[in-house]
């Protein structure tokens, strides 16, 4: 007789195989959650209110300065390549107050990461010795064998030239420096769309200013989902990852404008004025640097997208013109001899990480320029004094 298929046989195998697609599924699930609880932090703030808490990135490496919102925290970083002095300043030899010798040279670089040789976007920091300040200094010895010559890298990430003034006269000043170097342009770029508003430039929405409170951001609206999902820190972090792709909110692809509050111009030029004026009070010689950066009018589309243009809020085009008037400034306020221009480097992605911090062979250029232009000056007056 034909056998025939017991009913309970293939109700039994779905059951067998449902149960061990279960367990498989568990388990893969519970290998993907450790592997997530062990190698990505948590936060139930996040997973329940869509909401982040974050610390400052400044944290680790300043402090807050009484007089330019912030300096470098004495220490080694970087693995050792990277230092702050005793006095807060980066990538600076320690160096007394006073000058032991009344032939030393002393020059004082102003400016932001670019100077300080921290920051890019799409490498890393530059050793001590690689940054171009440093190099600046080593050229005019080798130019200046009779000449002792002294430094300080008063740069720092995310100085503008607000920060800069505030340490040239409260702290730099006491270093009786002989030249100040100023290399500002893409940080001021930050408050150029805060024209209207810049009375508040760093201050907290409570009218204090510090780093060390915790920043909160909002990533995504809650759903009643997120309080049964929370627990798990897998499920949690699938959840950002489609709730930031269908909000679209990146900060890279926000909409940019097309255009920059012109009224920011003006206050530019006074803190130029500010400078120019500290500089001349303790009897120094002022150099303006036009900022050697990666933008420029005939970018190529794939390398305007190293530039990170929405750090400030407006688009390639309004960048270009932003740097245009920056440098039209310094041409009207400063002597031709006292201007040097790197524009000339500008737009050669072999120089930079990203949209304005030089790598190393862009920092040997930037230094090999400023160097040409400081030593043009003092073989001049030299000369004078003959």
């Amino acid at each position: 007789m034909p056998s025939r298929t017991h009913p309970a046989r293939p109700i039994r195998r779905a059951l067998i195989l449902f149960l061990v697609t279960i367990t498989v599924s568990g388990l893969m699930f519970a290998v993907a959650e450790y592997w997530v609880r062990q190698t990505q932090p948590h936060d139930d703030l996040l997973a329940v209110t869509g909401q982040k808490k974050t610390q400052s990135w400044m944290q680790a490496w300043a402090q807050v300065d009484a007089f330019s919102a912030y300096r470098g925290r004495t220490g080694t970083y970087v693995d050792g390549v990277k230092t702050v002095n005793r006095y807060g300043f980066i990538s600076t030899p320690d160096l007394p107050v006073t000058r032991d010798d009344p032939n030393t040279l002393r020059i004082v670089f102003l400016g932001g990461s670019s100077t300080a040789g921290t920051g890019g976007a799409w490498g890393g920091d530059l050793p001590d010795r690689e940054t171009w300040p440093w190099q600046v200094a080593e050229a005019l010895r080798a130019k200046l064998p009779g000449r002792k010559v002294e430094f300080i890298n008063a740069g720092l990430s995310g100085y503008s030239s607000f920060e800069s003034y505030g340490r040239l006269w409260s702290r730099i000043r006491f270093f009786k420096p002989d030249i100040v170097v100023v290399y500002h342009a893409w940080n001021e770029m930050y408050y150029f769309n805060k024209g209207d508003d810049i009375v508040n430039w760093r201050t907290l929405p409570d009218g204090s200013w510090g780093f060390h409170e915790e920043q909160t951001r909002k990533l995504y609206e809650p759903l009643w989902i997120d309080a049964w999902i929370h627990r798990s820190q897998l499920l949690t972090k699938a959840r950002l990852r489609l709730s930031s792709q269908q909000r679209g909110e990146t900060a890279e692809s926000k909409p940019l404008s097309d255009h920059f509050n012109p009224a920011a111009l003006d206050v530019f030029r006074d803190n130029m004025r500010l400078i120019a004026s500290a500089t001349q009070l303790m009897g120094a010689e002022l150099f303006v640097v036009k900022q050697a950066t990666l933008v420029a009018a005939d970018l190529p589309i794939e390398w305007q997208a190293r530039c990170r243009y929405d750090f400030h809020g407006f688009d390639h085009r309004a960048h270009v013109d932003a740097f245009a008037q920056v440098f039209k400034i310094l041409d009207e306020e400063f002597p031709a001899d006292h201007i040097i221009d790197l524009t000339n480097l500008s737009g050669n992605p072999e120089y930079f990480f990203d949209h304005v911090h030089p790598n190393t062979i862009g920092a040997r250029k930037i230094a090999s320029g400023v160097a040409r232009g400081l030593l043009i000056y003092l073989a001049n007056r030299g000369k004078q004094a003959n």
